[in-house]
C-alpha cells in the first residue's frame, strides 16, 4: 500500500502516476526558494510504456494543484493541473462533468533536456477524493515555507 503522502492517479495496478515524495531537497532551509524543493520518485505506466525517474518538486506547485483539484471534485467539470517551474512534469485531471476523467500529461527523465513522454489515460471521479487527501497529507509533510518575495541567498 502507498504512504500517504504518495500521490496515485489512477489504478495503482494499471495505469497511473504515482509520486513518492522522499524528503526535502534541502533540509534545515526554510526560505521560499531553497525550502520549497521536495525530492520525489516519479513512476508512469501508461498504455505500453511503465518507468520511474528522479525529480524535484515543489511545495507550492502541489498547493496549486490542491486547490484546483478540490474545485474539480465539486463540479467534475473544467480541469486541475500540476505542472513544475522546470516542465519535467505536467499532467492535467479533465472532467466531463458525468464522472469521467481524462488525464493527459508530459514527463522529462531530466529537466529541460530530458527524454520526453506524452501520456494520457482515463479515470472516473472516484478516484479524485482520494488524490486530493493524498495532496493534503504530502502537504501537511512538506508545507509550503517562506514567501516568493524572500531573497535568494547569494
Amino acid at each position: 500500500m502507498a504512504a500517504s503522502t504518495d500521490i496515485l492517479i489512477g489504478d495503482p495496478e494499471g495505469q497511473r502516476l504515482l509520486i513518492q515524495p522522499l524528503g526535502r531537497r534541502h533540509p534545515g532551509l526554510f526560505d521560499y526558494w531553497d525550502g520549497n524543493w521536495i525530492a520525489c520518485e516519479v513512476q508512469l505506466s501508461a498504455g505500453g510504456f511503465r518507468g520511474s525517474f528522479h525529480a524535484d518538486l515543489r511545495s507550492e506547485e502541489f498547493h496549486a494543484f490542491l486547490e484546483e483539484l478540490e474545485s474539480l471534485g465539486q463540479t467534475l467539470e473544467g480541469s486541475a493541473a500540476f505542472s513544475t517551474i522546470d516542465g519535467q512534469l505536467a499532467c492535467s485531471l479533465t472532467g466531463d462533468g458525468n464522472g469521467h476523467v481524462h488525464v493527459e500529461g508530459e514527463a522529462l527523465d531530466e529537466p529541460g533536456t530530458g527524454n520526453r513522454l506524452h501520456f494520457r489515460f482515463d479515470i472516473d471521479q472516484t478516484y479524485l477524493p482520494q488524490i486530493s487527501r493524498a495532496v493534503e497529507s504530502l502537504l501537511a509533510a512538506f508545507p509550503v515555507t517562506g514567501s516568493r518575495e524572500d531573497t535568494p541567498a547569494s
